[in-house]
């Protein structure tokens, strides 16, 4: 027996199980009310049936939308929970269709039940009404798809970046703040992203769906490109032709632009090299190499004009930097 064909029939005795047990449960009602005299009257049988059919209905759909995301994730990875839920979804609306209509619940008593319900129910389960219709939201209208890799900015989600110390936040580049992911889930009352560190994030749709959301996903989107910063003392610097320079060091890399940003110091510059990053590849380990091969840079240019950076960057050793001044003359 296949893996699949033993997936639905576990799925399907789930369902009997589930199904007989609302037949178990309303014969039992009425076998108390015959023997206890309880006067359960039609209109409350009526919402009885009606009670039954929806948690009925909203077991079932969660047993066949569950078989099917694990049933299609193989095949269709993240995006089966979409299609699960939509599922989950149209079988919880089709549950309330039907209670209503084999409840038999007369008009009178539809409208004052659900007057009085629906004011009670609305003030206790705003917030997970509103994340609910959110979840809907978000999957018809696609404001976010399984897959996406997002950064979500929200005053919901508090988010803090790092500006101590000052050498962390020595940056002229715009920052987005707030969570970055990729989206794995997309349920009925919140939103899964497992983050850059690994992390799952679980974000309430309501708040998704009134967030700021920048999209990495290469559909629109312009090409990625990373900035790689480093400090590098005036001394050591040949300004006519530090640009070549970077540029043939970074030669695997395709550099947009070499720009000097800003003093940190009146003895040191602040290099920012643009660097656009292939579509496939891991822009933490572009970043990593790149800056690697300058740092490596930085440090045979010192070792090429040590007294020259000893001495104007440093403060030591002028006396062999005269010498060596006097030796070039």
């Amino acid at each position: 027996m296949t893996s699949a064909r033993r997936l639905w029939l576990l799925a399907i005795s789930k369902v009997a199980v589930a199904v007989v047990a609302s037949y178990a449960t309303y014969q039992l009602v009425k076998f108390l009310d015959f023997h206890l005299r309880l006067g359960i009257t039609p209109d409350i049988y009526g919402a009885l049936i009606a009670l039954i059919t929806v948690v009925t209905g909203v077991v079932v759909s969660n047993i066949i939308g569950n078989t099917i995301i694990i049933h299609l994730k193989p095949t269709l990875k993240e995006r089966a929970f979409s299609v699960g839920n939509v599922v989950k979804i149209l079988g919880f609306l089709f549950s309330v269709i039907i209670a209503f209509t084999i409840g038999r619940v007369g008009a009178e008593a539809a409208v004052l039940g659900g007057t009085v319900t629906g004011l009670i129910l609305g003030l206790a389960l705003q917030p997970v009404l509103g994340n609910l219709f959110a979840g809907l939201v978000v999957l018809t209208t696609r404001f976010v798809t399984v897959g996406d890799v997002v950064r979500i900015a929200s005053t919901g989600l508090p988010y803090q970046w790092a500006f101590l110390p000052a050498y962390k936040y020595f940056s002229p580049d715009y920052i987005v703040p707030g969570y970055k992911g990729r989206v794995v889930e997309i349920g009925l009352f919140y939103t899964t992203l497992i983050l850059d560190t690994g992390q799952e994030l679980r974000i309430p749709n309501s708040i998704l769906l009134n967030s700021g959301v920048v999209d990495y996903t290469p559909k629109w989107s312009e090409r990625k490109i990373i900035n790689v910063r480093v400090e590098l003392p005036l001394s050591i610097i040949d300004f006519d032709r530090l640009e070549e320079e970077i540029k043939e060091v970074l030669s695997e890399f395709n550099v947009i632009a070499v720009d000097y940003t800003e003093q940190s110091d009146k003895d040191h510059v602040i290099i920012r090299i643009k660097i656009e990053v292939p579509e496939d590849a891991d822009w933490r380990d572009i970043k990593s190499k790149a800056l690697k091969s300058v740092l490596k840079y930085r440090e045979s240019k010192i070792l090429d004009k040590f007294y020259k950076y000893a001495c104007l960057t440093r403060g030591v050793l002028c006396d062999a930097f005269n010498k060596q001044l006097q030796r070039s003359d």
